[in-house]
């Protein structure tokens, strides 16, 4: 009887040092989540991803990934890989999605100007953008002068109107394939800015007015003239060196808040160095990685 009582023992105290090896470490929280935020009466979604592992005693830089015209944010975080590449960079990643347009499947946009008022009905996308930043905030311990915003195409523009309306919450924008002009609006602050942006694209011409394969009638601005206005807003140096790599170029205009433009040349419409079927390897390799090049750029230039 009393070899069986501390037999019995024995297994007890195995089993508690068992499960206090193994058990979860404090902090850790779902990976994956699907936000819904009602924004003026509409439920809007977002996509999360964090890390398995959230270490209590850090803050964590956030950055939200903006989709192209057209485009959803289930193709756009395939492509782009920014879940992947987020989470290795120690970001927490949001991936909202746009305003459905009448189009046979899930094609979606933002109201990223004026050019986009009509077909993404008016609906304010920078107040979703403020109530994302708000809710993953009250879910995860977020630094809030590491904020950032990245996005392709239409998603790119977004990222843009941004940056002119939340530089409170906003520290830095990498758009890429996409740009608009401010207007009347000026930023409140000078916001960092890497654009990536294709040589040959012919959805949004680096030169500016209507590609063969443009989407709408409104002429794009160039995108000279978008880098030569942030230059301005963040009094950065109006002459940019111009740093040479095979295959792509970085024209940076240095400051406080850097104004730079990676231009990949050959390069048509598309997130440089993602996901693309249609491009052979060799053409895959001679591009940068857009997405990694900027979450480095973001870690650098938090909010001051």
């Amino acid at each position: 009887m009393a070899s069986s009582i501390l037999l019995q023992r024995a297994w007890t105290l195995l089993a508690l040092i068992v499960g206090l090896v193994f058990a979860p470490a404090a902090g850790a929280i779902a990976a994956d989540a699907t936000l819904t935020l009602n924004v003026g009466g509409v439920e809007r979604t977002a996509y999360l991803h964090a890390p398995d592992r959230i270490d209590p005693a850090r803050r964590y830089p956030l950055v939200i990934g903006f989709h192209g015209g057209a485009g959803n944010a289930e193709g756009y975080i395939e492509n782009s890989q920014l879940f992947a590449k987020g989470e290795a960079a120690g970001f927490i990643v949001v991936c909202p999605q746009g305003t459905p347009i009448p189009i046979a499947g899930d094609h979606r946009v933002w109201n990223s100007g004026p050019e986009y008022e009509r077909s993404s009905h008016g609906t304010d996308d920078v107040a979703f953008t403020r109530l994302i930043i708000d809710q993953v905030s009250r879910m995860y311990a977020i630094d809030p002068k590491r904020v950032f915003v990245t996005g392709f195409s239409n998603g790119g523009q977004m990222a843009y109107r941004l940056a002119l309306e939340l530089p409170d919450r906003i520290a830095a924008i990498a758009p890429m394939s996409g740009g608009r002009l401010a207007g009347d609006e000026r930023p409140a602050r000078p916001v960092p800015v890497m654009h990536f942006h294709g040589a040959a694209d012919t959805v949004y011409p680096l030169g500016g007015g209507l590609g063969p394969n443009s989407i709408g009638r409104t002429p794009h601005a160039s995108i000279d003239e978008v880098i030569d206005e942030w230059r301005q807003f963040d009094g950065a140096d109006p002459t940019s060196t111009i740093e040479p790599h095979d295959g792509w170029e970085v024209h940076r205009h240095a400051g406080a808040a850097p104004v730079l433009l990676v231009l990949v040349l050959g390069m048509g419409h598309q997130i440089a160095g993602g996901r693309d079927d249609r491009l052979p390897g060799q053409a895959m390799r001679d591009q940068p990685d857009a997405i990694a090049m900027a979450l480095q750029f973001f870690n650098g230039h938090p909010m001051p």
